[in-house]
């Protein structure tokens, strides 16, 4: 597990590094290229949100603890990882 949401943050970076838009490229492209990167960025960002609050449900912390380390509505959080959860398993 650790090794996973490592590679899912290393990859969120370089993700997050590579934009190149302002002056390699024309406006609609740079954007596009953009919105795909932070897209992508965001995706597994959140999949390694997930992972470590699965890991946190088992280890005994409550939606609420984490809530609060992440600013994230505890219902809202609730709602999002068990989403997460029940879609990697079916």
């Amino acid at each position: 597990m650790p090794s996973f949401v490592t590679y899912l943050i290393t990859s969120a970076v370089r993700d997050l590094a590579e934009l190149q838009i302002e002056g390699t490229q024309p406006a609609t492209e740079g954007v596009e290229l953009g919105m795909v990167s932070l897209g992508s960025a965001v995706a597994r960002i959140n999949q390694a949100l997930y992972e470590f609050a699965l890991v946190g449900r088992r280890a005994g912390l409550s939606y609420a603890q984490m809530s609060a380390f992440t600013g994230i509505p505890e219902d809202d959080l609730a709602k999002q990882v068990e989403d997460y959860h029940r879609l990697m398993t079916t």
